[in-house]
């Protein structure tokens, strides 16, 4: 029997709550997918804390693996922010409780670099993912904490990185970028596409599925049932500025007054969009449905005829690969690595000017051909984004880590 390596995660994340963001479905995916040699702990947060109880080791659940997990902190709102942030919030937890959480295992796997500072000088071997190309931080646009001290992440980042063992950046110019600033761990720095787990995001089978599909969820939203769909899923804050969104919708509500907008997810900007689409006059073609689970937001996009993605700033988004997966045609902003599975004109649009004009003329151009965008185009489109061809060379590195 294959010695069992035991990886462990410090990230304030729960991934069997309803978690806006991608980094939580990015870690109940490696988890899942893993193979059995490999064993996943997490060190993080809960959201339901009679069933996951901070300072407790709880067993949870994925369907094809478990794994446990320790919260250090509870957090009610997923979707909102604090006033102090929840990384800066999780590190302080994380230096008070480093002999009790840095026990019986093989592998840190951090997918921030702040978790990073308290086991600095613990020479177990240690992985890192980057969501973003952190050189964003520098802009108008970014919502990031560090865009007021961008020199000091920097400087943090420099530490650090001397005592990681490797690194993926889901942005391939984000890797480039650390091969260039980190040239000593230049072989162990690699771009990692994100994936669709085809298990939960599926397209109906046939037509009678896809349009028990339409109409369920036509019926849960209070829409008509000729009503064009059109869903986004994601925080709601700056980076994936759905204020571009609506001021497109409004556009494409002249053109298609049947059409109808459902933002799926929660964040700091929900206030505002609730009060921006009064002064539009569209609240009645607007549903801001929440958080939901990844079983429910699959069975909503199989429902939808067109899924939107207006941000600011990607790596590469898994929402978008989702709605692919699920046989729905896109509009994007030209954003990550959105081209390595977006064609214009075969299963969407990718708006290089972040415009609402374009948007919307992308937009109205894919609802008046759905037949011609909307399914195998698609589901074609992630085949190679999947978990098993995606995460092999990352097991594979945590091995290789385990034997030094």
């Amino acid at each position: 029997m294959s010695k069992i390596i035991r990886v462990r995660t410090f990230y304030p994340a729960d991934p069997v709550g309803v978690v806006p963001g991608g980094i939580d479905t990015f870690m109940r995916g490696l988890i899942k997918w893993a193979p059995d040699e490999l064993e996943f702990s997490l060190v993080g947060m809960t959201t339901e804390p009679v069933v996951r109880p901070v300072g407790q080791w709880t067993t949870c659940d994925l369907g094809r693996r478990q794994f446990k997990m320790l919260p250090l902190l509870a957090v009610e709102d997923a979707g909102g922010r604090s006033r102090i942030p929840l990384s800066l919030r999780f590190t302080s937890l994380l230096y008070r409780n480093r002999a009790a959480v840095a026990a019986d295992f093989d592998v840190f796997e951090f997918h921030r670099i702040e978790p990073v500072l308290p086991f600095r000088s613990d020479r177990r071997p240690k992985n890192a993912f980057f969501h973003q190309d952190m050189s964003v931080i520098g802009s108008k646009k970014s919502d990031i904490f560090w865009r007021h001290l961008p020199a000091a992440y920097f400087y943090l980042e420099r530490m650090l990185f001397s005592s990681l063992g490797s690194a993926y950046c889901v942005r391939e110019e984000g890797a480039k970028i650390l091969r260039q600033r980190y040239p000593d761990l230049a072989p162990h720095i690699q771009f990692i596409p994100t994936w669709v787990d085809t298990e939960i995001f599926w397209p109906a089978s046939n037509e009678e599925g896809r349009r028990n599909a339409r109409a369920e969820l036509r019926s849960s939203l209070g829409l008509s049932e000729n009503a064009k769909v059109i869903i986004t899923v994601g925080r709601l804050d700056t980076q994936k500025n759905p204020q571009l969104l609506l001021l497109a919708f409004a556009q494409l509500h002249r053109a298609h007054p049947d059409a109808a907008l459902v933002f799926v997810g929660d964040g700091v900007l929900r206030a505002a969009l609730l009060e921006q689409v009064k002064v539009l006059g569209i609240a009645d073609k607007v549903r801001f449905a929440g958080l939901l689970a990844p079983a429910r937001i699959a069975e909503v996009l199989r429902g939808s005829d067109l899924f939107a993605l207006s941000s600011n700033y990607e790596g590469m988004p898994m929402a978008l690969l989702e709605a692919l997966g699920c046989g729905v045609p896109v509009v994007t902003t030209d954003v990550g690595e959105v081209r390595r599975v977006v064609s214009n004109g075969s299963n969407g649009y990718i708006v290089v000017r972040p415009d609402p004009d374009d948007f919307c003329a992308a937009m109205h151009q894919v609802l008046n051909n759905l037949d011609s965008f909307a399914g195998e185009p698609c589901v074609k489109s992630i085949q190679l984004f999947q978990p098993a061809v995606v995460l092999e060379k990352i097991y594979e590195n945590y091995i290789r880590l385990a034997s030094y």
